[in-house]
């Protein structure tokens, strides 16, 4: 019988999870964004947030 198989295992999950969580952790990273672009406000502020994709988290 193989011993040590339990161990090999508990290994194997732990490594799947951790790449998981790396892969996940990517995803989650909020966005600071100057509300208006680099140069402020400006009059054209009905276009500015088009082509943004906001989230909970991101700051303005």
């Amino acid at each position: 019988m193989v011993q040590g198989r339990g161990s090999t295992d508990l290994v194997v999950v732990n490594m799947a999870a951790v790449l998981c969580l790396m892969v996940l952790a990517g995803h989650v990273h909020a966005a600071t964004y100057t509300v208006g672009g680099s140069g402020g406000w400006t009059l054209n502020v009905d276009s500015w947030p088009k082509g943004k994709r906001f989230k909970a988290g991101d700051t303005l």
